[in-house]
């Protein structure tokens, strides 16, 4: 295709993120002509640094992707998809790439798109510019669909992903809109671990959140209350720990409950590092576990089983999330009929006993 020169008008009087001027290219329109120019490559540079970025060197790359930002530019992906074919690659967008409960997940992923013959790219949106490079990625055509595993839709330079209109999946977390997604039976889950507390004989429990706001949090309290409530335990009396499913988080709220002059005689945690953070603080201090108190974590991590005594905690199908996802996203790419009840499938997870919970101890 043939782009020919493109008239740039430059506002002097300010300048783009990194010290570019803000351009406005044919129509009032950036187009990949005027990245070349400000950038001072070829646009054939231009097209290799967005779709083939091995092929250019890491300096110029760094300029090029620079002036995409500033100028707000995003290339014609319905033009491209005329002209080549699919990627037959997957993007998975994570929150962090430091927690251990994506680890299985992400090997379901990636052993259903490899045989269904996909590729996998991962990247992280915990920080902002991160989130803006990987959409930008995406605007670009590097992956033919995303599965996003914070329930956020993030933005590029130019545009949000969702008005991207490439295939999106989420995981555990619902999308906004009628996007599709694979969730987890929260509430049932959170449910048995509190029929399992009170079965031991327990009636003062603690609850250690997840970040506010979170949904897999909200559904996890909401199981969990609703329980204890129907055995007689308000909301109300449930001590409540902040945290954010760090294991950080678990040993702050292991100091405010050894501070605390009555204190429940079971805990559960919103997942598993803030239980293994409580656990190890709890004990430091000198308390058994579960002799003085019991506890329970979310999640079913591998740590889990390591731990002294072994967590007790709901297991997730983390496995079978991450092989539903990538199935429900190829089927969207390829065009393939999704039933409206296939669009939200929903996996149970499993309460898995260890040597952390026990009977209450006499009062």
């Amino acid at each position: 295709m043939f782009w020919g020169a493109a008239k740039v008008t430059v506002d002097k009087t300010s300048t783009g993120k990194g010290g570019v001027a803000t351009a406005v290219g044919r129509g009032g329109a950036v187009h990949i002509a005027d990245v070349a120019a400000h950038a001072g490559v070829s646009i054939a540079t231009v097209s290799r640094a967005l779709t083939n970025p091995d092929r250019v060197n890491p300096a110029t790359r760094a300029r090029v992707l620079e002036v995409v930002r500033a100028l707000g530019y995003m290339p014609n992906v319905s033009a491209r998809s005329l002209r080549a074919a699919r990627t037959r690659t997957v993007l998975v967008m994570l929150p962090s790439f430091l927690t251990p409960f994506f680890t299985v997940l992400l090997k379901g992923v990636d052993d259903a798109l490899s045989e269904l013959g996909y590729g996998l790219l991962m990247g992280s949106v915990h920080e902002h510019d991160q989130a803006v490079r990987l959409v930008d990625m995406t605007a670009a055509g590097q992956a033919d669909g995303v599965l996003l595993l914070d329930g956020r839709i993030p933005r590029g330079s130019a545009r949000s992903l969702a008005e991207l209109h490439v295939p999106i999946v989420g995981v555990s977390v619902p999308l906004p809109g009628d996007a599709p997604v694979v969730l987890v039976r929260e509430r049932q889950a959170a449910a048995a671990a509190a029929a399992h507390l009170l079965a031991l004989g327990h009636r003062r429990f603690g609850y250690i959140t997840g970040p506010a706001g979170n949904h897999v949090d909200a559904e996890r309290w909401a199981g969990y209350a609703a329980t204890l409530a129907e055995a007689g335990i308000a909301p109300a009396a449930i001590h409540r720990f902040p945290g954010d499913f760090r294991v950080e988080t678990g040993r702050a709220a292991g100091r405010r409950y050894l501070a605390l002059p009555d204190r429940p005689s079971a805990i559960f945690a919103a997942s598993d590092m803030m239980a293994i953070g409580f656990l190890k603080e709890v004990r430091g201090a000198g308390l058994a576990v579960p002799g003085d108190v019991s506890l329970v974590g979310y999640d079913g991590i591998e740590f889990a089983d390591y731990c002294e005594p072994v967590l007790t905690t709901i297991r997730q199908p983390r496995e079978a999330m991450g092989r539903a996802a990538a199935t429900l996203l190829v089927r969207l790419i390829e065009g393939q009929p999704i039933a409206p009840e296939e669009r939200r499938p929903e996996l149970a997870a499993e309460l898995r006993i260890g040597g952390s919970s026990g009977p209450a101890p006499a009062s």
